[in-house]
C-alpha cells in the first residue's frame, strides 16, 4: 500500500515536471523576439532623382479653394516664406542671434518699385562666405527674407537642415511639408504651390554643400 502511494506521488512529477522547470530551449527565442520588438522602425529610403511634384500637384488640385485653410498648406507656406526662423517676421536681430560665428551687416537704400516716394532698406548679413538678404519696405515696416546663399553650417534652417547634413536627412525633413521637391543631378529644388519662393540644396558626395533661397518680394 505504501508503495502505491509513493508511486502516485511521484507520477505527477514525472508527467508535469517539464512545465515546472525553466524553459531553457525557448529562452533564446523569447529574448530575440523582445529585442526585435524594441528595435526602431527602418528609415525611409528615397530613390535617385527624387520627384514628388506629380503627387503634390494632385494634392493641391484636390484642395482647390480650401487650400488656404488647410493646416498642412499653412505649415508649408510658413516654412517656405521664412525657412530660417520659426516666426512670422525674419527680424534682423533674431538672424544675428542665430548665426554661430562672426558676421557683418551692410545696409543700402532702394526706391520702392510701386511707390517712388518710399525709400526702402536692404540689409545684408555676411558670414563665412555666406549671405542673408533682408528687405525692409518703409510702408509696411516688416522685414522680408528676399535672398540667401549659405555655404556654412553656422546658420541652420528652422527644421534643423544645414550645410553638411546627409541627403537622407534632408529629404526626410523636407517630407514633413506639402512642398514640391524635385531632385536633378546634384540639386534638390523645393518650392511652394504658386512657385513664388524657392529653396535649392546643392549636394556634394551625398551631403548638402550649400543652400540657396529666393523669396517673393513685391
Amino acid at each position: 500500500m505504501w508503495r502505491l502511494i509513493v508511486l502516485l506521488c511521484l507520477l505527477p512529477i514525472g508527467v508535469h515536471g517539464g512545465c515546472q522547470s525553466k524553459q531553457e530551449p525557448d529562452t533564446p527565442r523569447v529574448a530575440r523576439a523582445a529585442t526585435q520588438s524594441r528595435s526602431t522602425a527602418p528609415k525611409p529610403t528615397y530613390a535617385a532623382n527624387f520627384d514628388n511634384t506629380a503627387r503634390m500637384k494632385a494634392f493641391y488640385e484636390r484642395m482647390e479653394m480650401m487650400a488656404e485653410d488647410n493646416p498642412e498648406v499653412i505649415k508649408a507656406a510658413s516654412f517656405i516664406a521664412n525657412p530660417f526662423l520659426p516666426m512670422e517676421e525674419p527680424v534682423l536681430q533674431h538672424y544675428a542671434a542665430n548665426i554661430r560665428t562672426a558676421y557683418e551687416v551692410l545696409k543700402d537704400t532702394v526706391t520702392n518699385q510701386h511707390k517712388a516716394r518710399y525709400i526702402d532698406t536692404l540689409f545684408q548679413l555676411n558670414f563665412d562666405s555666406s549671405t542673408v538678404e533682408l528687405y525692409y519696405p518703409m510702408y509696411t515696416k516688416r522685414f522680408l527674407l528676399s535672398y540667401a546663399d549659405i555655404k556654412s553650417p553656422n546658420l541652420a534652417l528652422r527644421n534643423g537642415i544645414k550645410v553638411g547634413c546627409t541627403r537622407q536627412e534632408l529629404l526626410q525633413k523636407l517630407m514633413g511639408y506639402k512642398l514640391f521637391i524635385k531632385e536633378s543631378k546634384n540639386v534638390v529644388e523645393v518650392c511652394d504651390w504658386e512657385r513664388n519662393s524657392w529653396l535649392r540644396f546643392h549636394m556634394a558626395k551625398g551631403k548638402v554643400n550649400s543652400i540657396q533661397y529666393e523669396g517673393y518680394i513685391d
